[in-house]
């Protein structure tokens, strides 16, 4: 919760100081490649860290084979979930309530097609670099850092979970400045109301019941089944209290570090082709809780600014729940 804080204190005060440059009539260049160099640093650490950790390296059999399965499944109704609620609330694939509701507050955003798609969108290219990057760190982590020894990886996991910290803080600062930059955020959340807490708990929804379903399947205890999907992309959280709740649940603490894994990094790079195909709310449910922090300069730059209020919603309610559900699920 600590670093929670810090990373909104760093959005809030990106977002004053783009407001008084706003107000000032200045604008940043370069500030779009900025944020993506910055995200290509983070994902490098990132892929790095899981290289060097074994649990990752050495259960890339079966175990992965499932944590894949159920990160599919729990994307797959997220994404559903958040597709139909949008349906019901009369709001199209780019977040906008349609024209002639009764209740719609219309965003002044273009509607055509071509506008949206151009509007900050990344393109296939920069999905490829984003996983190559990743790629990359685990391979330097698993045969290069591996080799040299306990005490060099213990320093590197302090390090490196710095470097991940204060990229983050980075991020965050150019975030807000894109956000007061556009200068429709507050428009926006008023337009928004209460449904920027309805996408989050129909992503949990949806997360859960195919998630759960899929464990299940698999063969896993109820109590295992509920507690590795509401991890929700958590893998520093959710797989160690699943581990301290005893001996017998490791097997399920190591699918739910895989599956958490695969989640944030399955947003990475599909949250640019998902806001192109099928609709911005659901590629910015895709993450999970990555979708407050790691991923909001993807979603800002493959959506629109105002999606990230979205993206925010999505990754501190989640967050907050997880905190909770996961030790109960597990008795812990």
């Amino acid at each position: 919760m600590k670093l929670l804080l810090i990373y909104w204190a760093f959005l809030i005060a990106g977002y004053i100081t783009g407001g008084k440059l706003r107000t000032s009539g200045k604008h940043l260049s370069g500030l779009g490649s900025l944020m993506m160099v910055t995200v290509y640093g983070l994902c490098f650490f990132m892929g790095m860290r899981m290289g060097v950790n074994e649990q990752v390296t050495s259960n890339l059999g079966r175990i992965g084979l499932e944590a894949l399965v159920i990160t599919v499944l729990c994307i797959i109704g997220s994404m559903l979930s958040i597709f139909l609620l949008r349906k019901i609330l009369g709001m199209d694939r780019y977040g906008n309530l349609i024209r002639g509701e009764a209740e719609a507050v219309v965003s002044d955003e273009p509607q055509d097609t071509r506008h949206a798609q151009e509007e900050g969108s990344l393109d296939f290219k920069s999905t490829i670099i984003l996983l190559s990057v990743v790629v990359i760190g685990m391979l330097i982590g698993a045969f290069i850092l591996v080799p040299r020894g306990l005490a060099f990886l213990e320093w590197f996991d302090g390090s490196s979970n710095m470097a991940m910290i204060i990229l983050l803080c980075i991020l965050m600062s150019l975030v807000g400045l894109d956000m007061a930059l556009s200068g429709d955020v507050i428009r926006n959340i008023k337009n928004a109301g209460y449904r920027v807490l309805l996408f989050p708990v129909a992503s949990m929804i949806g997360t859960m019941v195919l998630g759960i379903g899929a464990c299940l399947l698999l063969g896993f205890t109820l109590r295992e089944s509920a507690a590795i999907p509401v991890g929700f992309g958590w893998y520093s959280y959710a797989p160690i209290v699943i581990a301290s709740a005893g001996q017998q649940y490791i097997v399920a603490s190591a699918v739910s570090f895989m599956h958490n894994v695969i989640r944030e990094v399955t947003g990475i790079i599909l949250i640019p082709v998902a806001a192109k195909k099928i609709g911005y709310l659901e590629a910015a449910s895709i993450p999970g809780i990555a979708a407050m922090d790691v991923c909001i300069p993807i979603v800002s730059r493959s959506c629109r600014s105002d999606t990230v209020i979205y993206s925010f919603a999505i990754g501190v309610i989640m967050c907050m729940v997880t905190s909770v559900a996961v030790p109960l699920f597990m008795g812990v």
